[in-house]
């Protein structure tokens, strides 16, 4: 997998706390204490369904209709980073996966 940029993976955090699943929670930190080794297949699903929440949560601020347009500006200049992060974990999450013992 490519590198997580600092930024996503502060994004992740974010997104992972206000999924409120400690359990999840705890997977990703345990993996951010080594990024070295490999993101594992769950752990990226995981991460994939927090930021489908976290846009989705974001879309609905927006359509609220009582946010400022500065803050709706910045809404959708992080909908566009969230869009990013989503498409660099499904190119993860689908990669081939090597053969047992390669």
């Amino acid at each position: 997998m490519s590198v997580l940029s600092p930024t996503a993976m502060r994004f992740i955090t974010l997104a992972l706390d206000q999924s409120g699943d400690q359990r999840q929670q705890t997977g990703w930190h345990a993996w951010t204490s080594d990024p070295e080794q490999t993101l594992p297949g769950y752990l990226a699903q995981v991460v994939l369904h927090a930021m489908s929440g976290m846009a989705l949560r974001l879309e609905d601020r927006i359509s609220d209709g009582t946010i400022d347009p500065a803050e709706a500006a910045q809404i959708e200049n992080d909908l566009g980073y969230i869009v990013d992060v989503e498409e660099v974990l499904l190119e993860y999450l689908h990669q081939p996966v090597p053969a047992y013992g390669s």
